[in-house]
């Protein structure tokens, strides 16, 4: 397999990004894409753009990158994954974390690399924050909060900023932390409407180690944001995804407030700042799914810097969860090791509660089972919104 035959399937933002690296890359090329809209030709000038996917699949592809949109992800998918096509396909994985599941079992049925495309993994200060992490720099992890906001994006209109936004920052906040979702709710609002799913979001959950974390997302600042702060035991990392900063504030010999078992110590004091550089995120993407497919060929050794679509289902359950509405008490799969193990079974809405006409109200339920991997009770308190209201939970 000296050189890999790839294609693009769909010609939006993302698509036209995919194509450019893709037609950049040492031992790869670009032979083709497809788009039904008629105006995509123009996106690509050196290679054919088809309506359809039967005439890309005449090219006799290797791998192939689907960024069309979220609602046909699966059927896209299971076509490339029949035609034995690698495949790397934009996040959200699928529009459900059903369909998430059947995308990842078909492509490992077929012996073939599938995975998704969390970006955010191939960001350097993410990469930077998990490798000191890992490192104990901050301790044990206490609380993960993000922040992902900014203007209204063109391109976006069959989901909203859950699918949109915090799947990104629900990705990247498992893999830093090696530890899944276990509890999650969330507040969301429809403001313009304009895609016809929530604009904003403020979501609260905690991780199967205890960590909690905090998510705050919309589509509807003027300033564009996507910040992490991580804070441990002893000293904190913030990190700034658009600017490539890391800082990093830590004690400086003992640092302590009055606690009910005696001094506890706090970050402060000592504060480094970095500006971390690395490769444009979705080269490294690219460059890691490439030497997968050539790896899985058998013609490098170990190569698996990919995002495997299980990790992309698994992200499609913390998701569903806090998509469900009206309020309910729902079940997150809990994984036994790291963030990627794989595990079965789809969220299980356990009860759910209406709100009385005319009549906003706050419930909190307590679930009255057990998850079947993890053991552990899972308490989500929403609120529930009156007919008409904006808000849903």
């Amino acid at each position: 397999m000296s050189e890999l035959r790839a294609g693009v399937v769909g010609l939006g933002t993302m698509g036209r990004h995919h194509a450019r690296v893709l037609a950049g890359l040492a031992g790869v090329r670009l032979v083709g894409a497809c788009d039904p809209d008629p105006g995509a030709g123009s996106a690509l000038r050196t290679v054919p753009v088809f309506p359809d996917l039967d005439r890309l699949l005449e090219l006799d592809l290797d791998l192939c990158v689907v960024a069309a949109p979220t609602l046909a992800h699966a059927a896209i998918g299971s076509r490339l994954a029949a035609a034995g096509v690698h495949t790397l396909i934009e996040k959200p994985l699928a529009a459900s974390a059903e369909e998430a599941r059947i995308l990842a079992a078909q492509f490992e049925r077929a012996g073939l690399v599938g995975c998704v495309g969390h970006i955010e993994r191939f960001n350097p200060v993410v990469r930077a924050m998990r490798e000191r992490i890992g490192g104990g720099e901050v301790g044990t992890v206490l609380q993960i909060t993000t922040s992902r906001q900014g203007p209204y994006p063109q391109r976006i209109r069959d989901v909203g900023v859950i699918l949109d936004l915090a799947s990104h920052d629900i990705d990247l906040t498992r893999w830093i932390a090696g530890a899944p979702y276990v509890k999650v709710s969330a507040v969301t609002s429809r403001v313009t409407g304009a895609s016809g799913h929530e604009d904003l979001a403020a979501v609260v959950g905690v991780l199967q180690d205890g960590t909690v974390v905090n998510h705050l997302v919309n589509w509807l600042s003027p300033v564009k944001r996507r910040l992490v702060s991580v804070t441990g035991e002893l000293g904190s990392l913030r990190g700034d995804l658009l600017t490539g900063t890391l800082w990093f504030n830590g004690h400086d010999g003992g640092v302590a407030v009055p606690g009910p078992g005696g001094p506890v110590r706090v970050p402060g004091g000592r504060t480094d700042r970095s500006q971390v550089v690395g490769p444009e995120p979705l080269a490294a993407e690219l460059e890691g799914f490439v030497a997968a497919v050539r790896g899985h060929a058998g013609v490098v050794g170990d190569a698996a810097d990919v995002v495997p679509m299980q990790a992309g289902a698994e992200v499609m359950d913390v998701t569903a969860a806090i998509l469900a509405q009206p309020a309910a008490v729902v079940e997150v799969s809990a994984a036994t090791g790291p963030a990627d193990a794989v595990r079965s079974g789809p969220v299980r809405v356990a009860a759910q509660l209406s709100a009385p006409p005319g009549a906003d109200r706050v419930a909190a339920l307590l679930g009255a089972g057990e998850s079947q991997t993890g053991g552990l009770p899972v308490l989500v308190a929403g609120y529930v919104p009156a007919p008409g209201s904006r808000r849903w939970f």
